[in-house]
């Protein structure tokens, strides 16, 4: 009799235990991987002459990312995401300000002081000629670093200066590019390979 009940017991609790090993989890209930940061991205980009928006596109590639023009952009869509990648081409080519020619020159200075980017991660991309302005290569994308900088973000996404020809950028400190250059004039070639290397880069800074 006491062998039966020991029987009966132990085959009660195996039962419990394999209904509680496999039961469903509660709705709402999700299981991460502690790898996977789920953090929540956008690439934004004005563009002079398309060489910009190509950029964009190999990174957004590269990134499984939507891309939108800063024109379209709502302050709300900025202010919900964790992560911004913003690129510009230089047109006005030595100036101190309003160096892209483009939308961003009206954006950094009466839209972004109203945005919250605080502890957000920035990282920054653009254009420009190093043969041509070889002293003021790809200086737009220093003064996107500068404000988004001065604002509170997070810059990331620096880069070396190897394999450029340039004599100068305003988009330079201490030795390194403050994000990602291309030149779609004279290095075409390297533009995508370029993007994608970047946006692993990004991703190890925990951008991604």
């Amino acid at each position: 009799m006491a062998l039966m009940t020991i029987l009966s017991t132990l085959v009660v609790t195996a039962s419990a235990a394999h209904a509680f090993a496999f039961a469903p989890s509660p709705p709402g209930f999700v299981v991460r991987s502690s790898t996977a940061l789920g953090v929540s991205a956008g690439v934004f980009y004005t563009t002079q002459t398309g060489n910009t928006e190509t950029v964009a596109g190999y990174i957004a590639e590269a990134a499984d990312l939507e891309m939108e023009d800063i024109a379209d952009v709502e302050d709300d869509e900025i202010e919900e995401l964790d992560t911004l990648i913003v690129g510009a081409p230089t047109w006005h080519t030595g100036a101190e300000t309003e160096r892209s020619g483009t939308e961003w020159d009206t954006w950094l200075y009466e839209t972004l002081p109203d945005i919250d980017v605080k502890g957000k991660n920035v990282a920054v991309f653009g254009c420009g000629d190093q043969m041509s302005y070889s002293d003021n290569f790809a200086d737009a994308v220093g003064e996107l670093y500068d404000l988004f900088e001065a604002a509170g973000a997070n810059m990331v996404g620096a880069t070396s200066t190897d394999g450029y020809e340039h004599s100068d950028s305003k988009a330079m400190r201490d030795g390194k590019f403050v994000g990602l250059l291309c030149d779609e004039d004279n290095q075409y070639d390297l533009s995508e390979e370029r993007a994608k290397s970047w946006v692993e880069q990004l991703k190890s800074e925990g951008a991604l």
